[in-house]
């Protein structure tokens, strides 16, 4: 038995209980689960459950279907998969104990006592932990290795443009800043993605570092608004020998012509040295909602200060 929580947020739906196979997923009245999404054909895809365990396949003649951003013809699951049907998102998890009702294992006194001592032992470990690390630290990472400081930077902060909204900003870096002064806001815990970040990468060469973002609109309506469309890159740097890293005031991208279900790659240089630079947070935002966030080290993403996307709404 399993489930599918729809993920879109344009069009949200109650998740949806499956205990029979094949499922049969479509555009059509009769196929199990119905998708009205663009980019879902009459019958899309099934899910079949076998021996050793459950698979997505498309149907014949069919492409549009990915799972965990992975195009595929057939693909076992697993509980927490990301599926892509055209352009409908759900999440597949497998719900235990399927079947089971009306049968109860007998309690076993020592497992039940085991488990409060475990229970015990892993609140204490969480007390201490706690009053360990206690002293807050809101705009600071600590770095996995120690790096030599910027020997140039005042040079770099002159050369460097000042920060714009979205609306008149260019793909060039901010000013160097320890704080930034942009609202912030907290990461919502689910991510429409409906502007999707696919790829992110760092390239030095030299000293000179260079940042390729790559980016795919899937929003449910027929024409993306590119006027909603924002995209802000942050840049965690070197603040001193010993020392922890500082955070750059935020880069709005400027976003060119874009049609939906389609991808843009844009390229970022980073003003100063690349041996100053730690890292780099990239996230996007519809309608001033935040859809997608990718960090390069992925550690960076929690320590991020998170800015308030301004424009359309």
């Amino acid at each position: 038995m399993y489930r599918l929580l729809f993920q879109n947020g344009s069009m949200p739906r109650a998740p949806i209980e499956i205990d029979r196979s094949p499922v049969v997923i479509g555009r059509q009245s009769d196929c199990h689960v119905c998708l009205a999404e663009p980019g879902v054909r009459d019958r899309h895809a099934a899910i079949e459950r076998r021996l050793d365990g459950y698979y997505l396949r498309a149907l014949a003649g069919v492409s549009g279907v990915s799972v965990n951003d992975q195009a595929i013809l057939e693909q076992r699951l697993s509980s927490g998969d990301e599926l892509e049907i055209g352009s409908a998102r759900l999440r597949f998890e497998v719900l235990h104990g399927g079947g089971t009702q009306g049968r109860r294992r007998p309690i076993d006194l020592l497992q039940v006592l085991a488990v409060i001592v475990v229970g015990l032992v892993v609140a204490g470990e969480v007390v201490l932990l706690a009053d360990m690390f206690s002293e807050t630290r809101p705009k600071r990472v600590k770095l996995d290795a120690v790096r030599n400081a910027a020997t140039d930077r005042t040079s770099s902060s002159a050369s460097s443009p000042s920060t714009q909204p979205p609306a008149t900003a260019a793909e060039a870096p901010a000013s160097v800043d320890h704080a930034v002064p942009a609202p912030m806001l907290r990461e919502p815990p689910l991510l429409n993605r409906v502007i999707r970040i696919s790829r992110l990468e760092r390239s030095d060469n030299g000293d000179v570092a260079t940042v390729v973002i790559q980016a795919k609109a899937q929003v449910g309506e027929r024409e993306l608004n590119v006027a909603a469309v924002a995209i802000s890159v942050q840049f965690a740097v070197v603040e001193g020998p010993g020392k922890g890293a500082a955070w750059r005031n935020p880069v709005w991208l400027a976003i060119p012509a874009w049609d939906n279900f389609s991808s843009k790659t844009f390229t970022v240089r980073y003003p100063g040295a690349a041996r100053e630079l730690v890292g780099v947070v990239v996230r996007t935002y519809y309608h001033r909602t935040m859809q997608d966030v990718v960090a390069v080290p992925p550690t960076l993403r929690a320590s991020a200060p998170v800015p308030v996307a301004e424009g359309s709404p």
